[in-house]
């Protein structure tokens, strides 16, 4: 309720930018609705998406915590239309100086933060494509999946270049392992939604323990 005072609810389209990287940092934001992608750009101004942000969790503690951070490190983009709420720097550190327990979830959301960043470097550096896409359509079925008698459709409609973009891949790449995975009765395709049809499959391509799906699930 005190902090309540301090917060500001920001509506935003699907697409909109939020905030651009290298922009003047002003405060933190929270997901209370929709699903906003986090990315960076390279030197060369190529583009790396590095996690999805769902309801109750934050973009901009990096610069919030790092002292002479002036400016947004990364930038925020709504996938889809979101809602989000804008708490201004000063009196978020103002806040959780007074309530520690605050703090401790923050801490433990930045632990969530390192251990999702290096699963994703050692999985990019030693797991083939394949196998990151049969995880990332297993976290997408667990968060977004709705059962049905043909399966498990993943309720949520990502273009194909942004999915080849999370698995770190080319779009024709992403096709024809897609197509692998449809001719070995592993999942369907009907108008853009990507139906779950045989989930143990799936799993034994993945190869991944349990924790660590779990976490992915949280960055999507």
């Amino acid at each position: 309720m005190e902090l309540s005072a301090e917060a500001l609810l920001v509506g935003y389209n699907e697409g909109d930018l939020v905030v651009q990287e290298g922009s003047p940092f002003s405060g933190v934001y929270i997901i209370y609705s929709g699903l906003v992608l986090i990315g960076k750009y390279s030197s060369s101004r190529k583009r790396r998406i590095l996690r999805f942000l769902a309801p109750r969790e934050f973009f901009g503690l990096e610069a919030l915590f790092m002292k002479d951070q002036e400016t947004n490190i990364q930038f925020a983009r709504a996938l889809l239309d979101s809602e989000l709420v804008f708490i201004r720097a000063e009196p978020l550190l103002e806040f959780l100086q007074r309530y520690p327990l605050a703090m401790l979830t923050l801490c433990r959301w930045f632990a969530r933060e390192v251990a999702m960043l290096e699963f994703k470097l050692t999985r990019d550096a030693t797991e083939g494509s394949l196998h990151n896409l049969a995880m990332l359509l297993l976290a997408l079925s667990n968060k977004y999946g709705r059962d049905t008698p043909a399966g498990t459709v993943i309720n949520l409609e990502l273009p194909r270049a942004l999915m080849a973009e999370m698995v770190g891949i080319s779009e024709e790449t992403l096709l024809k392992l897609l197509k692998r995975l449809r001719d070995q009765q592993i999942i369907s395709v009907q108008d853009s939604k990507i139906t779950i049809i045989n989930k143990e499959k799936l799993d034994s391509l993945a190869l991944t323990a349990d924790f660590y799906l779990t976490i992915l699930e949280e960055t999507l």
